[in-house]
């Protein structure tokens, strides 16, 4: 219901808010895509010496934008995102003196992992600024819904002896979503607007804020040679950097004349 009332108060304020009648000439839906750049997961080492590094994890984002006002100074923009949620992206050593005599160096790997996608809905307010003759700038923020449905994930490391009769797992991950599978979150960008012939580009940069992490879960080293067991807490918020390229068409010429 309070979507409907915004979409409708959206709708009455464009009819006096026509400003910059050279974007009219463009429709409302844009294609949007860019990559998006997560921040590392936290840690919260609880006993222990034993840890790994987190490192920022790249995705990608894709699906489609409305704008209720193009032509406006002030607008508000909806529509449908899709994208790849991160679980980890880990780079782990794990020391030659706590795993079997074969191995001579410490061994060093990278894991990484990827969810199921999701889906986020956008309500976001804009402010246009026109630049000079070809270009925009403008500024938006606002509220996302995003739908990331329940789940879990785990991480195991493994090591056999050189016989393959002994095996011992010396590190282990387990991580769960939210139970909800509706989130929330804010998100703030600037951008530019370029009116090019017949097409309408607009690149922005945004950094979105979740309301709750996305992945929470533990850590677990242990069946070392040497080191004690070391254990603790995984966080990874899902807040993210994107770089977004939208691409709107001009209107049909039947259209520009109504």
């Amino acid at each position: 219901m309070l979507f409907l009332v915004i979409l409708f108060d959206a709708a009455s304020f464009a009819q006096n808010n026509k400003y910059y009648p050279e974007l009219s000439k463009y429709s409302h839906w844009s294609v949007i895509a860019g990559p998006a750049l997560y921040n590392k997961a936290k840690l919260y080492p609880e006993y222990g010496d034993y840890t790994f590094d987190n490192r920022p994890i790249w995705s990608f984002n894709a699906g489609f934008e409305y704008d209720f006002i193009p032509d406006g100074k002030w607008s508000f923009t909806t529509g449908i995102i899709v994208g790849y949620e991160p679980v980890y992206s880990i780079e782990y050593r794990i020391k030659s003196e706590d795993i079997y005599l074969e191995y001579l160096e410490d061994d060093v790997d990278e894991a990484k992992m990827y969810a199921m996608p999701s889906f986020s809905f956008p309500l976001l307010a804009r402010l246009n600024i026109q630049v000079n003759k070809i270009m925009f700038a403008f500024f938006t923020t606002g509220l996302r819904a995003l739908y990331f449905p329940p789940g879990e994930a785990s991480f195991s490391l493994t090591f056999s002896n050189s016989d393959q009769n002994e095996s011992r797992e010396v590190f282990g991950m387990r991580m769960v979503s939210p139970d909800n599978a509706f989130q929330g979150s804010f998100e703030i960008g600037t951008g530019l607007i370029f009116p090019i012939n017949k097409v309408l580009l607009k690149s922005r940069i945004i950094y979105v804020m979740n309301f709750q992490n996305i992945m929470e879960g533990e850590y677990l080293f242990d069946n070392m040679f040497v080191s004690p067991r070391s254990y603790g807490q995984y966080e990874l918020s899902g807040n993210y950097l994107t770089v977004l390229v939208s691409v709107s068409l001009m209107k049909s010429k039947r259209k520009l004349n109504i």
